[in-house]
C-alpha cells in the first residue's frame, strides 16, 4: 500500500487502526512519504524525526517492509516564496537522504525512491525539469548507497501527465533522464499507472498502464536500448477513486475489479518489482475531490469491496 501525506498527522490510535488493517491485507509493503519539510522546518541541524519513526516502527512490528520516499525541500532549502514541491538543490538533498538511510537502515527500512512524481508541474516547481533532477538523483543515489550499500535506489515515480509544454510525459521524462547521464544511478524505475476508467492490461496508447510495456517507445523499451532490461519497474501508486465529483469516479466494485486484474496482471511480467495501491483509507468523507476516495477501507474505516478482493487475490495467489 501507498499511504498518503495525512497518516503523519494520525493520533496513535487511528494510526494503529490504518497500519492493522493494512496487515491485514496482507500486504507486504508499505510506501511512506519521508517528508524532509517536515524533519528539518526548524533548519538544516535540526531533526524531527518522531512523525516518520513511529510509522515505520508500526509498519516494521506488523511484518510489513516500507518504501521510503524522500520528498518536499523545506522553506530553509528553497527561495522565499516558494512551494515544498521546489526542485532541491542536489547536495543539500542528498545530504539529508544519507541521514534518512542511516537512520532507518537500522530499522529495516533499505528501499528509497528520489522525489514523487517529479514529470508532472504539481510535484516539482516551478516546473519540471529532468536535467535538474537527474542532479538530484544522481547526488542521492551516491548518498544513499554510502550510507547503506545494500540500499535499492528507485527513480521517482512519474504520474500520469500530458504533453502539454509544461508537465512531461512518463516515456519522454525517463528518456530524457538517460539523456543527462542518469544510467547507473537507481537501482529500478518507478512509475504510477493509473489507468482508470480503463482496466489494467487494457491496449489503450493514453493507459500509464499499458505505456510501461505496450506502446512504442515504452518504458520498457527506453530501459532495454540503455541496457537496463535486467532492472525492474516499481509501480509505486496505483488505484481508482470511488467518489468524488461527478464524472471523475468509478464504482466500488469495478474498483474491485480493477483490483483483482491488476495483481493478476501485474503477476504476469517478468519485470515488475512490488505493486503498491494508492492507499489503504479514504483521507475524507468529503465528495470535492476524488483523491479522497482511492481506498480499500471508507474514512470510517468500514470495507469496500476492494479490500476482501485484494485478500483474495493475495492469498489465492500463494
Amino acid at each position: 500500500m501507498a499511504a498518503g501525506g495525512a497518516i503523519h498527522n494520525e493520533d496513535a490510535a487511528t494510526l494503529g487502526r490504518d497500519l492493522t488493517a493494512i496487515q491485514h491485507l496482507h500486504a507486504a509493503w508499505l510506501r511512506v512519504d519521508v517528508n524532509w519539510s517536515m524533519i528539518q522546518d526548524a533548519g538544516p541541524a535540526s531533526y524531527n524525526w518522531a512523525p516518520i519513526d513511529r510509522i515505520v516502527q508500526g509498519a516494521a512490528g506488523r511484518g510489513i517492509k516500507v518504501l521510503a520516499t524522500i520528498v518536499y525541500t523545506p522553506g530553509w532549502a528553497r527561495p522565499a516564496g516558494t512551494d515544498a514541491t521546489f526542485g532541491p538543490d542536489p547536495a543539500q538533498y542528498a545530504a539529508f537522504a544519507a541521514a534518512v538511510a542511516r537512520r532507518y537502515a537500522a530499522m529495516g527500512v533499505h528501499s528509497y525512491e528520489v522525489w514523487n512524481e517529479p514529470n508532472n508541474s504539481g510535484a516539482w516547481t516551478p516546473k519540471p525539469n529532468p536535467a535538474a533532477y537527474t542532479q538530484v538523483l544522481k547526488a542521492a543515489y551516491q548518498a544513499i548507497k554510502g550510507a547503506d550499500p545494500q540500499a535499492t535506489v528507485l527513480t521517482g515515480g512519474t504520474g500520469p501527465t500530458p504533453n502539454d509544454g509544461t508537465q512531461i510525459p512518463p516515456m519522454d521524462f525517463l528518456n530524457a533522464v538517460y539523456a543527462n547521464g542518469g544510467a547507473g544511478s537507481f537501482d529500478a524505475v518507478s512509475h504510477h499507472p493509473y489507468t482508470f476508467p480503463a482496466y489494467p492490461g487494457e491496449a489503450q496508447y493514453w493507459s500509464p498502464w499499458y505505456q510501461m510495456y505496450g506502446t512504442s517507445p515504452s518504458l520498457r523499451s527506453l530501459m532495454i536500448a540503455h541496457g537496463d532490461g535486467a532492472k525492474q519497474i516499481w509501480a509505486t501508486e496505483f488505484g481508482a477513486p470511488t467518489n468524488g465529483p461527478s464524472g471523475s469516479y468509478i464504482s466500488e466494485a469495478a474498483q474491485a475489479t480493477m483490483v483483482t486484474r491488476a495483481i493478476a496482471a501485474w503477476r504476469s511480467y517478468p519485470w515488475a518489482g512490488p505493486l503498491f495501491f494508492f492507499q489503504g483509507r479514504d483521507m475524507s468523507s468529503n465528495p470535492y475531490s476524488r483523491e479522497n476516495f482511492f481506498g480499500f477501507l471508507r474514512y470510517d474505516f468500514s470495507p469496500k469491496p476492494s479490500y476482501a478482493a485484494y485478500q483474495a487475490a493475495v492469498t489465492g495467489g500463494y
